[in-house]
């Protein structure tokens, strides 16, 4: 498909010019308008799809400057290559400064010149990252549904509905830093997307953002609605865990037609009452449940767990599936660290979206029971391991916990054995003695099972290396796939599939 160009020049023979080059129409560029003035332009850009703006720097009335200005503004996805007859450092930065991709006097404008920029803006569009090109849909979207742009999705089959999530990080950060936070918390939705369903994260205002989301296979309501709320269910706690704010959600209706979507998400944002979107309750364990968890962990003791656990359960209402969810997850994921530290395999830990159908399609109390049970097993297990390393010698019991807590840092052999006083050649041969393994084994298991649990949880593979201990991407690729005999990717990939 040819790129869309419009020309913006106050002298019609430059216009003319630029219209009779060679390769426009050809197939790769195409000059969908041209204007004589600024006014013209902005009354174009509202009407046509416009890829690239060849604009003139210099006209009577609003000149290039202030028309590059609003375009950067209203239309970032548009590139802009600036033109004028004089070689003016002033209007250059200033252009620059707005977004133009390339300035160029009029006097050395040849077609070869021309093409050759328009090529290499094209080459720059295409290695965008998917954030650029979100970033790109998200102004487009907003446009569509506030602004009166054109709809971008024209040809799109989906169905969509919208999500309108409240975040409470009013009023305690600068301008500057609410934009930091609306990037990281619009990405953290829409990592959420998969091949069949797509999240747009768009901040509106304030504390609220629209989520957009397109289902390309999905037919029943049902299903869809269910997807909805664990994407809040997952979005919330991400949000919570990473930057420590609560957020609240309010569900739209799903529309066949983009126009009735478009109009229910206008009324509903110059309409709403607030007080609908607050920040809902607690959701999670509570700080108090947290450090009665980690006591019965840290002193392996069955029946007081099974006991908090239970009662933790019976403190959640009965229609309350959120806060079921989100407990649930958290007491998984206690679990879970706990079995990576001292090396065990639990049989049945639920992920993401398995978690939430099964915690969903149970009663409160049979959860609370198995849970429990779970905790039980586990704590007895682990008893019996301590239990176990009496065996070991003082030294090598010093050792594994150092490793154990800190891991994810950057420590060996000789580091661990300055930290507890003792030889390294000494440390080295006592340990595999105990153990049956070397201290680099140990802490390459720990390291990697960490890996395991953070990349099922959907982190970053860049954080999922630096929160284990690893130093480069190669280092970490080559300790993985020698352990696991799978890439990071693989290895996911079989996850989602056996789930």
């Amino acid at each position: 498909m040819a790129v869309k160009l419009l020309v913006v020049d106050d002298e019609k023979v430059f216009r003319n010019y630029i219209k009779t080059m060679g390769f426009m129409g050809k197939g790769e560029y195409e000059l969908v308008g041209e204007a004589g003035s600024a006014d013209e332009a902005i009354d174009l850009l509202a009407k046509k799809e416009v890829e690239i703006v060849i604009l003139d720097i210099s006209m009577p009335g609003q000149n290039g400057v202030e028309l590059s200005k609003y375009i950067a503004g209203k239309y970032p996805r548009i590139s802009m290559i600036i033109v004028s007859g004089y070689d003016d450092y002033d209007f250059v930065r200033e252009t620059l400064k707005n977004g133009a991709r390339d300035y160029i006097l009029k006097g050395r404008l040849t077609e070869e010149l021309l093409l050759n920029v328009l090529d290499e803006i094209c080459k720059r569009k295409k290695d965008r990252t998917l954030w650029d090109i979100k970033k790109e849909l998200r102004h487009r979207v907003y446009e569509w549904l506030f602004e009166d742009g054109m709809n971008p999705f024209t040809s799109d089959n989906s169905r969509k509905t919208v999500m309108i999530e409240t975040v409470d990080f009013v009023k305690k950060y600068s301008q500057e830093g609410k934009d930091n936070l609306a990037e990281g918390i619009c990405r953290i939705f829409e990592r959420l997307s998969t091949d069949k369903m797509d999240v747009l994260a768009i901040y509106h205002a304030e504390n609220t953002f629209i989520l957009l989301i397109r289902f390309y296979e999905e037919t029943s309501e049902k299903r869809m609605k269910e997807a909805l709320e664990y994407n809040h269910l997952i979005g919330a706690d991400s949000i919570k865990s990473l930057y420590e704010m609560k957020s609240a959600v309010f569900y739209c209706p799903f529309f066949f037609s983009d126009n009735a979507l478009k109009t229910f998400v206008v009324h509903r944002m110059e309409n709403e009452d607030k007080t609908d979107l607050s920040i809902g309750s607690q959701l999670s364990l509570t700080i108090h449940q947290q450090k009665k968890i980690l006591s019965v962990i840290e002193n392996p003791n069955e029946e007081e767990a099974i006991h908090t656990i239970k009662d933790i359960y019976a403190q959640i209402s009965d229609n309350n599936s959120s806060q079921c969810f989100m407990v649930t997850k958290e007491l998984l994921e206690l679990l879970e660290k706990v079995t990576i530290e001292f090396g065990m395999e639990l049989d049945f830990i639920p992920k993401n979206f398995d978690l939430f159908e099964y915690t969903k399609g149970k009663k409160l109390l049979t959860l609370g029971e198995n849970i429990a049970g779970l905790y039980g097993n586990v704590l007895r297990e682990l008893k019996k391991r301590r239990d176990s390393q009496l065996k070991y010698s003082t030294l090598v019991i010093e050792a594994i916990a150092y490793i154990n807590k800190n891991y994810n840092k950057n420590i060996s052999l000789s580091g661990i054995a300055e930290e507890i006083g003792v030889n390294s050649s000494y440390l080295s041969r006592i340990f595999h003695s105990d153990t049956g393994q070397t201290i680099t084994e140990y802490l390459k298991k720990i390291r990697i099972e960490e890996a395991k649990r953070l990349i099922l949880s959907n982190l970053p593979l860049k954080l999922v290396i630096s929160q284990c201990g690893f130093n480069s991407y190669g280092i970490f690729f080559k300790v993985f796939k020698e352990s696991t005999g799978k890439t990071p990717k693989e290895f996911l990939n079989e996850s989602k599939n056996k789930g």
